[in-house]
């Protein structure tokens, strides 16, 4: 992986997304091994009946368009190397991450008879995972789009040459933002003690009972909440559920972000406490997904000012009901 830097500066750059990302359950867009292997296969679109001055002008043209520089474009093996490169900012200072992909196939008499437009990537996709989070952010709210636009740009401007039954084969990777890990809220503007009294005093409020933080420091960079939903009234024993903090902070010690997940086990281990504790036992599932539900809306009214810029208040997905058994994983049989 290398980046190229542009001023006096040493970035070390990195990508999380969540799209995200990896991290929240969805795959990285151009992941470099992934495009990598890609990139000898099945290729993004076949072309013919164009000379490769044409192709290698319009490929040049549309990723110019797209805000993307030519790094570089090499010859060998048949086809093109092309790199552009995309800016990126970092406390002021300038730099960019490289995106790489290769044309390669047939010309004859100076002509495409099948030139192949291999899949793009990130040459830079590992070294981009160290930036700061809100960097890979702004980052991604750039980048992804812009390469979207980029690749629609050599849709247009080359239908006359498409190999139509192999088409465009090309779906954008901009789906809108996403925090590093899916159904979690990142948090701005906020000192972190403030986002966790916010957040524990809706759940105490809707009926949990507050059992711990794990680390109470101001800079944190990670942190635990932990909760009791009680079985029986009066009790403090009963379910557990918690909200996990990952932290990062500006000069000041905002939260920029703090990230806050959901952390809770539906199928865990309820303590046994006996014939009298049946009633709640019973009644224990819907009365913690009702409460957890005003929990939620409470978080939501409290901190909703605070949310990263572009991104909306997103609550957790129903899961299991509290106290199932936990499904059993059928061992795969031998092939």
């Amino acid at each position: 992986m290398t980046i190229k830097l542009f001023l006096k500066i040493s970035l070390c750059l990195g990508w999380g997304l969540g799209f995200a990302l990896a991290s929240h359950g969805q795959s990285v867009p151009y992941s470099t091994a992934a495009r990598k292997a890609a990139s000898q296969a099945v290729p993004l679109a076949i072309y013919k009946n164009i000379t490769i001055p044409q192709l290698n002008k319009l490929l040049i043209d549309s990723f110019s368009a797209a805000n993307f520089s030519l790094f570089a474009a090499k010859k060998g093996g048949g086809g093109t190397e092309f790199e552009f490169s995309y800016p990126i900012e970092k406390v002021g200072k300038t730099g960019s991450v490289l995106f790489k992909f290769k044309v390669d196939g047939t010309v004859v008499n100076g002509k495409c008879m099948n030139c192949f437009l291999r899949w793009g990537y990130l040459q830079d996709e590992e070294a981009i995972r160290t930036l700061p989070w809100m960097v890979q952010y702004e980052l991604s709210s750039r980048l992804y789009p812009d390469i979207d636009r980029a690749y629609q740009l050599v849709k247009n401007k080359s239908q006359a040459y498409l190999d139509y039954p192999h088409g465009f084969d090309y779906k954008n990777v901009w789906n809108g933002e996403r925090n590093r890990t899916i159904h979690s809220n990142a948090y701005v503007n906020i000192k972190l003690p403030d986002l966790k009294h916010e957040m524990s005093r809706a759940l105490t409020e809707s009926g949990f009972v507050a059992l711990r933080d794990s680390n109470p420091e101001a800079d944190a960079p990670d942190t635990t909440l932990a909760f009791s939903f009680p079985i029986e009234s009066g009790k403090p024993e009963g379910a557990i559920y918690a909200i996990q903090f990952a932290n990062q902070f500006d000069a000041a010690g905002y939260c920029y972000p703090c990230e806050a997940n959901e952390a809770y086990d539906p199928h865990q281990t309820l303590p046994a406490l006996g014939l009298a504790a049946m009633p709640g036992r019973l009644t224990l599932s819907s009365r913690f997904e009702s409460s957890l539900d005003r929990a939620y809306d409470r978080i939501k009214a409290s901190t909703e000012r605070y949310l990263r810029p572009r991104t909306q208040f997103a609550k957790p997905p129903k899961s299991a009901p509290l106290g199932t058994p936990r499904p059993l994983i059928m061992p795969v049989p031998p092939t």
